[in-house]
């Protein structure tokens, strides 16, 4: 198993991999070509649809303090400050506006888990675009490259300091 570095935010954590645990040339498992779909997602991220539930669901959880089974804008503000992400009342909102589909001014679980299924997937493009290799992890040239095309100017420094990889595996939230 690879080693690890893990961040503690309350009961959860983040498990965020180093360059030197992946695999040699990295690997890219998705083979097919065409459009991106969760069964991608869930294999380059090498989990069922059962552990992507209980994954969701510990999210949704760690949210919902109170137990009613829907997110509130208390709610989300507490869980984004616990989480140590700012609380700033816009994204709230924002997140709220997004989720909520049913404009209740509550994001219930089935609302929630479409915005994260729909977050994941728009990560995973992103990711592709800039993997232009298409060997399933980004090289340093290749984040270079994206950030000079979205305007992103690096100095020598930032450059150097750039990882030298990245797999879209490599960073996840788990519960």
């Amino acid at each position: 198993m690879a080693s690890s570095t893990i961040k503690h935010v309350g009961d959860h954590h983040w498990r965020l991999f180093s360059a030197r645990d992946l695999p040699a040339g990295c690997c890219n498992l998705v083979k097919e070509q065409g459009p991106v779909t969760i069964e991608h997602v869930l294999l380059v991220l090498r989990e069922t649809k059962d552990e992507r539930e209980s994954r969701f669901r510990g999210l949704f959880n760690f949210f919902d303090t109170s137990k009613v089974g829907y997110l509130d804008s208390v709610q989300i503000e507490v869980g984004l400050s616990a989480m140590q992400i700012p609380t700033d009342y816009k994204y709230v909102k924002e997140l709220l506006r997004v989720c909520d589909a049913n404009r209740d001014e509550r994001v219930d679980y089935q609302e929630f888990r479409r915005y994260m299924d729909d977050k994941e997937l728009e990560l995973y493009r992103i990711f592709q675009a800039i993997d232009v290799e298409h060997n399933g992890c980004i090289l340093s040239e290749e984040l270079y490259d994206a950030l000079v095309k979205a305007g992103i100017e690096l100095d020598d420094d930032e450059l150097a300091s750039l990882k030298p990889r990245f797999m879209f595996s490599a960073i996840y939230f788990h519960f």
